[in-house]
């Protein structure tokens, strides 16, 4: 067969299957503008990092989340073991029993705590990035008794009453700026640096005066002290006493409260906050005294308190944008496409990747001016540019007022649909299926009268 026979046939073949291989460009266009998204994304990871480096800087300096756990009673004691040693008797060697003493400790916790805070937030910065900060002041008041010591089967007579310390886990101290007076049974000490708990070094202890409660365990030793400390992002205390009660305010408009428990009560205005706690010891997993030798669950597994967080991350927000970017490209390129298959026209694959690199930096442009403003307006900012950047280029593309209208109200309903996703974080799952219910019964209807086996068909689409 000739070359001019086969001509014919050849053409036909490349009419016939046209839409098809236009698809297996537009597919591959689609799979190349992952490249860009994909840079983007890395970009925003490499902000957030420098975002978090400076953070932790800021808070590294000002003071750490703060957790603030006791005051715990600490008494030293004679512990008394027998132990078998071998011995020379009489010139032979024999087992003897030889009690030996050594130092251990005893710890019991408060019958009833009371704890009054107030918190003086602020933001720091470094750089373009901010931190949020605090300044607390929290009162410490209540009452240990001894009637349950005898639990711990320890005879009072072997317990160094004299040694006797009271301790405070602090997780930071740096803004303690001066000294901490303590007021325990009627007797004034000041507390130390140090927790003095074995596992626990960070904090305060202090020695106490006057206690010694052989005769009558049942009396009250009261105690108050006040302490003062810099901290960030969070506020935390255990219910050390049998009964504990907590109440903070602060200016602070946004707190998010953690924990295993949440406020009994709160009152949160845009002018600050109050929250308070009245918890009993059955809600924890540790007793209220024991000694050194036993195994007893960490008093931070019942830790409670505050966030103080910014109310929104930038971040987060244009994170959770840029995850349906490829969404966004693919919805462009199936109407661009739609335009070429039903209107006869002829976009060029690069006017494709144009338009993908444009939602790209559309993306991009919402990272870099998060930086500096909201969300809300970094978004607006940037899809308006966005907006008529591909408006325009459209139009000098389908040469076409109407047709640019419609890829117009197009891009703007997008990109309005996808703002509305980020904000409704918790139903975006269903709003993203739902647009895609949507895009997909449009094109249906769009094109179930087309041939797709004939490309010379007459438009449905008219000028």
């Amino acid at each position: 067969m000739s070359d001019t026979a086969l001509l014919p046939t050849l053409q036909r073949f490349l009419s016939r299957f046209s839409i098809l291989f236009k698809l297996a460009v537009i597919g591959f266009l689609f799979l190349l503008m992952l490249i860009p998204l994909a840079m983007v994304e890395s970009q925003m990871g490499d902000r957030l990092r420098r975002r978090n480096d400076a953070v932790q800087e800021i808070n590294a300096t000002w003071g750490a989340s703060q957790e603030l756990i006791g005051p715990i009673l600490k008494l030293p004691y004679a512990l008394r073991t027998k132990v078998a040693e071998q011995k020379a008797i009489d010139g032979k060697m024999q087992t003897v029993e030889v009690e030996k003493t050594s130092i251990s400790y005893a710890f019991l916790l408060p019958r009833n705590l009371e704890i009054l805070g107030t918190v003086e937030p602020k933001k720091l910065h470094r750089g373009i990035y901010e931190a949020i900060v605090y300044q607390g002041r929290c009162a410490f008041s209540g009452a240990f008794d001894f009637s349950g010591f005898a639990d711990l089967k320890i005879d009072p007579k072997d317990v160094r009453w004299e040694e006797a310390q009271l301790c405070m886990r602090v997780s930071d101290l740096r803004g303690a700026s001066e000294r901490i007076p303590l007021q325990f049974g009627g007797q004034t000490s000041t507390f130390l640096p140090g927790s003095d708990i074995s596992g626990n070094p960070s904090g305060i202890h202090a020695p106490l005066k006057g206690l010694n409660p052989v005769n009558q365990p049942s009396t009250p030793y009261t105690f108050s002290f006040t302490l003062s400390f810099n901290g960030s992002e969070t506020l935390g205390f255990a219910p050390v006493g049998t009964e504990t009660k907590v109440r903070v305010s602060s200016p602070w408009p946004d707190p998010s409260f953690y924990g295993k428990f949440l406020p009994s009560a709160r009152d949160v205005r845009t002018d600050g906050f109050t929250a308070s706690w009245n918890l009993s010891y059955y809600g924890r997993n540790y007793p209220q005294q024991w000694t050194q030798n036993q195994t007893v669950e960490s008093l931070s597994s019942s830790t409670f308190g505050i966030k103080f967080l910014a109310p929104v991350d930038n971040y987060r927000q244009t994170e959770r944008t840029v995850k349906y970017a490829t969404l966004f490209i693919l919805l462009m390129f199936t109407a661009f496409f739609l335009f070429e298959v039903m209107a006869k026209l002829k976009i060029h694959p690069f006017q494709y990747i144009l338009v993908g690199a444009a939602i790209c930096v559309f993306y991009l442009g919402i990272l870099a001016l998060s930086e500096f403003f909201s969300f809300r307006w970094s978004y607006a900012a940037s899809a308006f540019a966005a907006w008529a950047m591909i408006s325009l280029y459209t139009h000098s593309v389908l040469k076409n007022g109407r047709k640019t209208l419609i890829i117009s109200a197009l891009l703007g309903v997008l990109q309005a649909y996808f703002y509305l996703m980020t904000q409704l974080q918790d139903y975006s799952m269903i709003f993203g299926t739902a647009i895609l219910f949507v895009a997909i019964a449009s094109v249906m209807f769009v094109t179930r009268k087309l041939d797709w086996y004939n490309s010379t068909q007459e438009s449905a689409i008219t000028s």
